[in-house]
């Protein structure tokens, strides 16, 4: 077996430092040896190795002058594999992450899986075929929603985003985390963006908003940004007010007409400050959908965020389909409420959440992901059990996923955010399948979806329940 060398372009880069550390830790499942690591300013006789070069043309000498792609997209890589040299270009750092996860994902399962009756052989003990891989995302911005306090190993969780190229976390809190801006750091490094939610007038029992004292609290809730947030850094807010109910008014009020006025009245507050901010607006459609008219004059600087908008892949349970087609025509109408260049993103579920009859606010900040590996193993164990529901259902309905996503790619071809309710899951401790297929669902809308399934489940860093 030939050693193997790390040909990089940046090291310095987190991102990029980010790749390298992927390719090392995944070739140790294979090779038992640790790869040399050689930058690629570095002259030196790599001939007795197996050598991957990784970067972009601007920091790669030998990819600016090996390269025959034009990668003008974000994120956007390729692979080339030619007798004992690989390489990895990225159009940017993200794209070398991506490509370097994609490496494993794409071309090394390849391998281990030569369609003979030997099912498996080591990559790294034979000759690699040559190959050819050059993709992009089909969704820009894609990732995750979850409650910050069921994050026991936020490491671990962003991790496992990057596995997936997810690069978009929307975390949920009663209270900013104490260890937010390291939570932050760790994320960029990753490539992840980082979005805090916080409540304006939400409550588990939204019934009980007082609307005319949320229109006076506009001044309070900017004073709690930036008092609380702002410091902190990260790459927007998501907010959710006073809508997650199943009728269309509170008291007297039109909730679409009163979080309309509320959200514009609090939203000019922030934007009057900040211009260049991501705000979302968390939006739950049971208690406006029939009052479209009032949501369609939300500024149209804040970003919706929808959920709730009928059946799976927007309900918790992935057997409720029964109103499938009436969903998809909903979201055909509010992705272009606003016009063919609103900013638009979408909340979908069928992957774990709270248990809401033991939910309790917490009082004070927490430290997501200190956790005793005890308390892990045995949740894990719990939420198996959880998952091997869910699992069913999406190996039975995955189609509708992958149909729901593509609906969404052609009505929002640019500015959208996908993300999926992912709590509660221990998603920290290992990716189960269902996450990896909706992840996989995203960013590739080229392939059929059973060839997703097939090459999703063949990862040697997915679980099944």
């Amino acid at each position: 077996m030939k050693k193997v060398a790390i040909i990089y372009g940046a090291y310095q880069n987190g991102i990029q430092k980010k790749a390298i550390e992927i390719l090392t830790e995944s070739l140790l499942d294979y090779t038992l040896e640790y790869p040399v690591c050689f930058s690629a300013d570095e002259i030196t006789d790599l001939s007795e190795y197996r050598r991957i070069y990784i970067g972009t043309k601007e920091n790669n000498a030998y990819i600016a002058q090996n390269s025959a792609n034009d990668l003008s997209h974000p994120e956007e890589y390729s692979i080339r594999v030619h007798g004992d040299i690989a390489v990895i270009e990225g159009s940017d750092d993200s794209g070398v992450l991506y490509g370097c996860v994609d490496f494993f994902d794409r071309f090394i399962v390849h391998c281990e899986h030569p369609n003979t009756d030997r099912y498996w052989s080591n990559p790294f003990e034979q000759d690699w075929p040559d190959f050819e891989l050059s993709s992009r995302p089909s969704i820009r911005q894609r990732g995750i929603w979850t409650w910050g306090h069921v994050i026991y190993n936020f490491k671990g969780f962003i991790d496992h985003m990057v596995r997936l190229k997810m690069n978009t976390l929307i975390i949920w809190n009663d209270h900013p985390p104490i260890n937010a801006k390291d939570m932050i750091a760790y994320a960029h490094a990753c490539g992840v963006k980082l979005i805090w939610g916080f409540a304006w007038f939400w409550d588990t029992n939204c019934g009980k908003i007082d609307i005319e004292q949320a229109m006076a609290s506009s001044d309070k809730i900017l004073a709690q940004y930036q008092q609380e947030y702002h410091p902190l850094g990260g790459d927007g807010i998501y907010f959710q007010s006073f809508t997650e109910l199943p009728t269309e008014k509170i008291g007297d009020h039109f909730i679409a007409e009163a979080v309309t006025a509320f959200v514009n009245k609090t939203a000019a507050g922030f934007l009057n400050q900040y211009p260049d901010m991501e705000l979302q607006f968390g939006l739950h459609a049971t208690s406006v959908k029939d009052k479209l008219d009032y949501i369609r004059r939300v500024d149209p600087r804040v970003r919706i965020v929808w959920e709730n908008c009928g059946s799976f892949p927007f309900s918790y349970i992935p057997d409720d389909l029964g109103q499938f087609d009436e969903t998809c025509d909903f979201v055909r109408k509010i992705a272009v409420l606003r016009g063919a260049a609103d900013r638009f993103g979408v909340v979908t579920k069928g992957l774990t959440k709270l248990n809401w009859q033991e939910f309790e606010h917490i009082q004070g900040p927490v430290h997501p992901g200190v956790s005793s590996n005890w308390m892990k193993e045995n949740r894990l164990i719990r939420k198996r059990r959880i998952w091997r529901f869910l699992q069913a259902g999406w190996i039975i309905h995955a189609d509708k996923v992958w149909k729901m996503i593509r609906l969404l790619q052609q009505c929002k071809d640019g500015d959208l955010v996908a993300t999926a309710l992912v709590e509660d899951g221990m998603f920290g401790e290992c990716i189960m399948y269902p996450v990896a297929l909706y992840a996989e669902m995203l960013w590739d809308q080229q392939s059929d979806v059973k060839g997703i399934m097939q090459r999703v489940a063949l990862r040697s860093n997915v679980t099944f329940a």
